[in-house]
């Protein structure tokens, strides 16, 4: 009846409202173009039970199985039957779930719809779990930089030693250093301490090296102590003899046990007459537990005058003997692997790090890896520096050419190229943006369950009262914050400050102590740290809040100065982090307001209370004795009843001395005293009390060790 072209237009016109109008719409089409001739073939008998695809004329093969998972995406369970996606989207959506969205994006965490959707597929399902995830690990390891399996034994050379100078401030480590290199380091430190880790090697007269890594004793520097004792060999700790073990002292010898180094004692100053050496053995043994050779243990001690070299071959005879019991070996083949010292910028070099070479050889222009920064190495130093070319293991060396300033304490690892170099650091830096988000996440989602539980507990609170009505999440919440905005004082005094030192670990050191503070009397604030000399960003943060800068050991750019000098931005130089810390807490003893404080000027007790007839009305007068210091009438008075009770403030009206009316009382005298305010009873036992007001500074609580 129809022609070709004739049935296909009446079938357009037929759905053109059906949901399902372009799938039977194709189905159509390819059932008429299926032969060349254009006669529509009968189906073979055969195949009278074969599924066709509604989207695609395909005949899938009978009982073929595939494997899904939960959370599968649909251009997975394409890719798995074989199928154009924009087909499947399609079977998808001529299913049940037809009001459902999907893309190929999209993620069927339901595994029953999703053997549902493969079955109209055509196949046959097997659940197992996701083999992405396995990659996903691989593809992980294989991006970001991981140190080198351990060489074998007979690969290895061995190595000179790596030895920490570890004590209490002011034992006399810097000058036993200095006495082995022949410098005077100890005059070069500011305020007589060391303030950062100090890395060099010390060649013997017999040819051996061992390389010195001088950490500081001060409180403010136990996380730089601790990351010394973490890259060394051996321990070496520094007691004086006149002073014993204090606390740097015990938190040394705990680091060294954690890290499991082995721990050689120093004496020192055996040469003063105030030493006492049996008094510190005592103490190293009950106070640092460490159990002494001479007492059957295994920890050497050595006695020696660090000021005038007394039994410094001893010393030095130990190190070496605990280094040959330690068989300290290392792989001398690049790549090479280390750690970050210290690292600073400085003005001349630019970015600087003291790094500690552990294994391989590090030759320059290589390219190195250290947390979230890499850089190519232009010129390598020694600690008098002379450039070098090469480093070997227990090498303590200066590099220069970073792209970005590594963090001390970081492990350094060799790569192959600039393009690896950066492969690894976006792929570091993606990865602690993601363990940032779920952090973040897990702590919403801990606020977001309390405030839930506060918001029920808030509701069955009014069902119980019966004033119940229903009411938005929301609206509570708001009204809370209202309130919380009531309670906070508009006036809160704060002290912000920002901090610039010279190298990353002195900045880590002043942060540590900064953060001790816990008092409400004042906020302190610090908006913005860095290393480096004080530059124009570092004004425009103080300006924006208002904040004083602190330099510790490091200088302002002329533009920075002048920018300062305009905006009336403080800029203050440190070189001894305890006068900063003092400095600072002496600005936020300016900012809180003063105080009345009480003077008492003396004291008297009441005796008994007398009635006197004035203006036909009964004044009462209190007889009283003094009985400490002097009653001034022109002072203050307080009546206390009980000890505690305040009945009174305020000032006299009248002070005779029998029948006289006198300024002052002394003590031991009588007098009758009558007070401004009539309707104060008095009783005898009471204390009177004149006292005297004067404003007083206020000062800040916080105990930062020092």
């Amino acid at each position: 009846m129809f022609n070709t072209a004739g049935k296909i237009s009446l079938l357009s016109n037929l759905v053109r409202s059906s949901p399902l109008r372009v799938c039977y719409y194709e189905l159509f089409k390819a059932n008429i173009y299926s032969s060349n001739t254009l006669r529509k073939k009968r189906r073979p008998r055969e195949e009278k039970n074969t599924i066709v695809s509604p989207v695609m004329n395909l005949k899938p093969k009978q009982n073929k199985t595939i494997d899904i998972w939960k959370n599968m995406t649909v251009s997975e369970l394409a890719s798995a039957t074989g199928i154009p996606v924009d087909n499947v989207l399609k079977i998808i959506e001529l299913g049940q779930n037809s009001h459902m969205y999907f893309e190929p994006t999209s993620v069927m965490d339901n595994v029953s719809i999703l053997r549902e959707i493969v079955k109209r597929c055509g196949f046959k399902s097997n659940l197992t779990s996701n083999p992405n995830t396995n990659k996903k690990s691989t593809d992980d390891h294989l991006k970001d930089a991981n140190k080198r399996p351990p060489a074998p034994y007979d690969s290895t050379v061995v190595r000179h030693p790596v030895v920490t100078i570890m004590g209490h401030v002011d034992h006399g480590k810097t000058t036993l250093l200095d006495t082995l290199r022949n410098a005077s380091v100890a005059k070069s430190e500011f305020g007589a301490i060391t303030q950062h880790i100090g890395a060099f090697p010390v060649v013997l007269e017999n040819g051996k090296k061992i390389t010195f890594l001088d950490t500081p004793g001060h409180a403010a520097f136990a996380t730089i102590r601790s990351r010394g004792a973490q890259v060394t060999d051996i321990v070496v700790l520094v007691v004086a003899a006149d002073d014993g073990v204090k606390e740097q002292t015990i938190e040394s010898i705990r680091m060294a046990k954690h890290a499991k180094v082995p721990i050689i004692v120093a004496i020192n100053k055996i040469d003063k007459p105030t030493a006492n050496i049996e008094r510190c053995k005592k103490m190293l043994q009950t106070q640092g537990g460490l159990d002494l050779e001479e007492f059957g243990g295994s920890v050497q001690v050595v006695q020696i005058s660090a000021l005038h070299g007394t039994n410094f071959n001893d010393l030095i005879e130990s190190i070496l003997t605990q280094a040959e019991v330690l068989d300290l070996r290392a792989d001398p083949n690049p790549p090479a692997e280390g750690v970050i010292i210290e690292s600073k910028l400085d003005n001349q070099k630019g970015k600087l790090a003291t790094v500690l070479v552990q294994r391989g050889k590090l030759l320059n222009n290589s390219i190195l890896v250290a947390g979230t920064a890499w850089g190519k190495i232009r010129t390598m130093m020694d600690h008098q520096n002379n450039v070098l070319q090469e480093a070997n293991p227990s090498d303590a060396i200066q590099l220069i050419g970073w792209k970005n300033l590594p963090q001390a304490g970081q492990e350094f690892l060799q790569v192959s190229s600039d393009k690896r170099a950066r492969e690894v650091v976006d792929y570091r830096i993606a990865k602690s943006i993601e363990q940032k988000q779920t952090e973040d996440s897990i702590y919403i989602s801990s606020k977001l369950e309390e405030h839930n539980k506060e918001y029920q507990s808030h509701l069955a609170e009014k069902k119980k009262g019966g004033i119940f009505r229903r009411r938005r999440f929301s609206t509570l919440y708001q009204e809370k914050q209202l309130e919380n905005r009531k309670n906070v004082k508009e006036d809160e005094i704060c002290l912000n400050v920002v901090v610039k030192g010279d190298v990353i670990g002195s900045v880590e050191a002043i942060l540590d102590v900064l953060e001790t503070y816990e008092s409400n009397q004042c906020k302190l604030d610090i908006i913005h740290y860095g290393v480096g000399n004080v530059c124009v960003t570092d004004i425009e943060y103080a300006d924006a809040f208002k904040a004083i800068v602190y330099a510790f050991n490091v200088g302002s750019l002329k533009d920075a100065e002048e920018n300062a000098k305009q905006n009336g931005i403080t800029i203050k130089q440190h070189n001894v982090i305890y006068k900063l810390v003092d400095d600072i807490k002496e600005e936020m003893n300016n900012c809180l307001p003063p105080v009345e404080v009480e003077d008492v000027q003396g004291e008297a007790n009441v005796l008994q209370e007398f009635l006197i007839n004035e203006n036909k009305k009964k004044i009462p007068v209190a007889g009283c004795r003094c009985t400490s210091g002097t009653l001034k009438k022109a002072a203050l008075f307080k009546v206390i009843r009980d000890h505690d009770t305040v009945l009174y403030r305020g000032k006299l009206s009248s002070m005779r001395h029998l029948k006289d009316e006198v300024a002052t009382i002394k003590t031991n005298m009588e007098c009758g005293i009558r007070l401004e305010d009539t309707n104060i009873r008095l009783n005898p036992g009471d204390k009177i009390v004149c006292y005297t007001l004067r404003e007083q500074q206020q000062k800040i609580t916080w105990e930062t060790g020092f």
